[in-house]
C-alpha cells in the first residue's frame, strides 16, 4: 500500500488501522482554545457560585448580630426604665414634713361693726403695740406630704386692740378690741419641681405648688365708745380658698443657701365672705439645727377680708385688712 505524501503544513495526519484522517491545525488549536475558555468560565462560575452563597450567608449573620444586640439594648433599656432604684422609689415616696412656728405683727384698717355700731380702724402694729397686752399674733403652720400631694394647716390667735378709733359722723374715741382666731387648712398639689425629700429638706429647684381648702374665722368683738354703752359680738365662719406658691433658690446670685417664697390666695365668693384673700412673701435662710434640716424666714403678710351679715341691731361687720411683718423659724422632717 502507496501511503499519500504530505506536505509540511498546518495539516496533521492521523494515521488508522482503516485508513488515514486528515484534520487542521488551525482546528485542533481552535478546539483547544474553544475547551480551555470553557474550562476556565466553568471554574469562574463554580467559584461565583460558592462565593454568592458564602458572602450572602455572611451578610445575614451580621444583620442578626445586629439585630440581637439591638434587641438587648432595648431589653436592658426596658428593665432599667421599669426597674427603679430601691433607694431612689423609698425617697420619693418617704413622707415628709414641715413645721413653722411663725410672729405677725399685723396693723389693722378697715370698718369693724358689731350690733348695728361701726367704727373706722386705722392702726399701724406699732398704735397696736403701744394700746395691747400682746405683742404679736402667735401662729403655726404644719404641712405633710408624699409624692406630688400633700395636705396643711395654719393657725393663728391674735388679741387687739384699737384705741381712739372713729365712728359715724366723725365720732372719735371709740376703742375697738377683739380676739381673733385664723383657720388656713387644705390640700397642696406640686405642679413644678421635685418631690423628693431630700430636695424637699435641703431646696435647691424652684418649686410651684397650687392648694385649695378653707379659710375657717373666729372672732369676738367689743366695742367701747366714749359716750355710750359697749357692745359686743361673736361670729365665726369658713370661706372656700384656692391660691398658689412659688420658692425661687436665690444661692447662685448671693452664694449663700437664701430662697424667696411668696404665695396667695383668694376665696369666699359670697359663700359667707363676699371676698377673701391673702398674700406672703418672705425670704428665708436654710441650715440644720442638730442636724435637722431648717430655715429662719423673714417676710410680710396680708390678709383681708369682706364680710358682713345680719341686718340693723344684728348686723355684724368685718371688712378689714390686717397686715404685718412675719418672722419664723422652720425645721423640715
Amino acid at each position: 500500500m502507496v501511503g499519500a505524501v504530505v506536505q509540511p503544513s498546518d495539516a496533521m495526519v492521523l494515521r488508522g488501522e482503516n485508513g488515514v484522517v486528515v484534520r487542521d491545525e488551525n482546528d485542533a488549536q481552535d478546539a483547544q482554545d474553544t475547551q480551555d475558555t470553557q474550562d476556565t468560565q466553568d471554574t469562574q462560575d463554580t467559584q461565583g457560585t460558592h462565593v454568592a452563597p458564602v458572602a450572602k450567608d455572611q451578610q445575614t449573620e451580621q444583620v442578626s448580630q445586629e439585630a440581637r444586640v439591638a434587641s438587648q439594648e432595648a431589653a436592658v433599656a426596658h428593665e432599667s426604665d421599669a426597674q427603679v432604684d430601691p433607694l431612689k422609689e423609698t425617697e420619693l415616696d418617704a413622707w415628709r414634713a414641715e413645721l413653722m412656728l411663725l410672729a405677725w405683727l399685723p396693723g389693722l384698717e378697715g370698718t369693724v361693726g358689731v350690733r348695728g355700731q361701726t367704727a373706722t380702724a386705722s392702726a399701724s402694729f406699732a398704735d397696736i403695740i403701744d394700746s395691747s397686752d400682746s405683742l404679736f399674733g402667735i401662729a403655726g403652720r404644719l404641712e405633710i406630704g408624699r409624692g406630688r400631694w400633700g395636705a396643711f394647716v395654719e393657725g393663728l390667735y391674735n388679741r387687739v386692740t384699737d384705741e381712739n378709733a372713729s365712728g359715724p359722723l366723725g365720732q372719735a374715741d371709740i376703742d375697738i378690741t377683739f380676739q381673733e382666731t385664723l383657720i388656713d387648712c387644705g390640700l397642696m398639689y406640686r405642679l413644678l419641681g421635685p418631690t423628693s425629700k431630700a430636695e424637699f429638706s435641703e431646696p435647691t429647684e424652684t418649686v410651684l405648688d397650687l392648694y385649695a381648702g378653707a379659710r375657717v374665722t373666729s372672732l369676738s368683738v367689743e366695742l367701747d365708745p366714749a359716750t355710750l354703752n359697749s357692745v359686743s359680738g361673736d361670729r365665726t365662719w369658713a370661706d372656700p380658698i384656692i391660691g398658689a406658691r412659688v420658692g425661687i433658690p436665690l444661692r447662685e446670685l448671693v452664694d449663700l443657701p437664701f430662697r424667696l417664697v411668696a404665695g396667695g390666695d383668694v376665696g369666699g365668693f359670697g359663700v359667707a365672705s363676699d371676698f377673701t384673700w391673702s398674700a406672703t412673701a418672705y425670704i428665708a435662710y436654710d441650715f440644720r439645727l442638730f442636724g435637722t434640716p431648717a430655715s429662719v424666714l423673714v417676710g410680710y403678710r396680708a390678709v383681708g377680708w369682706d364680710y358682713t351679715t345680719g341686718q340693723d341691731s344684728n348686723e355684724f361687720t368685718w371688712d378689714v385688712i390686717q397686715h404685718g411683718a412675719l418672722l419664723g423659724l422652720s425645721l423640715r422632717f
